[in-house]
């Protein structure tokens, strides 16, 4: 298995399952991978295909040699009988899917088997999760779907009944602080950038270059400093039109809040957000365990509406005084 996927940090458990299902002839036809994005769902399942019709495997014994046709072809999206889909756009149109269908009618090109990725399943019409439905329900022995999506909440529980579903853990603060250090990146800033990632790898790279991860900290301290109902409602008013800042804020606000809770039951202790710990010090007397507790139930509810169609100045709003409300 780490020959197989040794470019691919941790998963060990879905990488064993998808290599076991293969060799015991127990692959599903539709295989739905759930995790916060940036990681590592689809390069998994473009590794898994490539071990699947590297030209060197068999089924008995899966091998990944990376340089054979199939396995170039593959990585660069090349491969006749490896569809992608990955839609620029905010939603996936029923044309989509129609054209999908039109080309799966047809046997498999070179290969006896066939695989197709769908990234960001959740952005489906509904039309177009409907006409995939008929095809998930009437599936082809050739072949094996990869759903792929972060939001697993907005996908039609039907479709979600069809698939094996294979859930990512989002790895943990030190892992993804580890690996950007193997990138060349500082520890102090790797510890920074780790806190605001959300348990991602790839949201820890992004973080990394670039004005974004300034964009979020000026954002995360400004909540923080929050002076008054009045600031907090010019604050929320700034941030609307930045969703994308809401995940590594989210991040940030849910760290600090641990380490508050571990300053509050074990004062001395050593916490992740060193740099603002002069800052927790001096709050922690006037906060409780409870209210430790509250704030990170409103961090959970106010992800889960950012991550559906919600107004997204009301929900800056509750986050931001909610924050305010609760702690400081």
């Amino acid at each position: 298995m780490d020959s197989l996927f040794s470019d691919i940090q941790g998963h060990a458990s879905v990488k064993s399952g998808l290599i076991h299902a293969m060799k015991t002839g127990r692959l599903h036809h539709a295989i739905l991978m759930t995790g916060v994005a940036g990681i590592g769902k689809s390069m998994l399942a473009r590794a898994f295909i490539q071990a699947v019709m590297c030209e060197q495997s068999t089924p008995e014994a899966l091998v990944r040699c990376g340089s054979c046709r199939n396995c170039q072809r593959i990585a660069k999206g090349m491969h006749p009988d490896v569809i992608e889909i990955d839609e620029s756009t905010a939603t996936i149109k029923i044309e989509v899917i129609r054209d999908l269908q039109q080309r799966l009618s047809f046997a498999p090109y070179e290969s006896d088997r066939r695989f197709v990725i769908i990234q960001d399943v959740h952005k489906m019409q509904d039309a177009a999760a409907n006409c995939l439905l008929k095809t998930l329900e009437e599936p082809e022995a050739h072949t094996t779907f990869f759903l792929i999506t972060s939001q697993v909440q907005r996908i039609l529980p039907t479709i979600v009944s069809r698939c094996q579903v294979i859930r990512f853990a989002p790895f943990n603060f030190e892992e993804v602080a580890g690996f950007l250090e193997s990138r060349g990146i500082t520890p102090e800033s790797a510890n920074q950038t780790a806190a605001m990632a959300g348990g991602s790898l790839g949201a820890g790279l992004e973080l990394s270059a670039g004005d974004y991860k300034t964009e979020v900290i000026e954002a995360f301290e400004k909540i923080l400093h929050v002076s008054s109902t009045l600031d907090g409602f010019g604050i929320a008013a700034e941030l609307k039109g930045k969703k994308s800042l809401s995940d590594p804020i989210l991040s940030l606000l849910q760290i600090y809040l641990r380490d508050m809770l571990v300053l509050k039951l074990v004062p001395g202790a050593p916490v992740i957000l060193r740099h603002y710990r002069p800052m927790m010090e001096s709050r922690i007397a006037n906060v409780s365990e409870k209210n430790i507790q509250r704030a990170s139930l409103l961090l959970q509810e106010i992800n889960e509406a950012f991550l559906g169609n919600v107004n997204e100045l009301v929900a800056w709003e509750r986050l931001v005084l909610g924050m305010h409300g609760v702690l400081f």
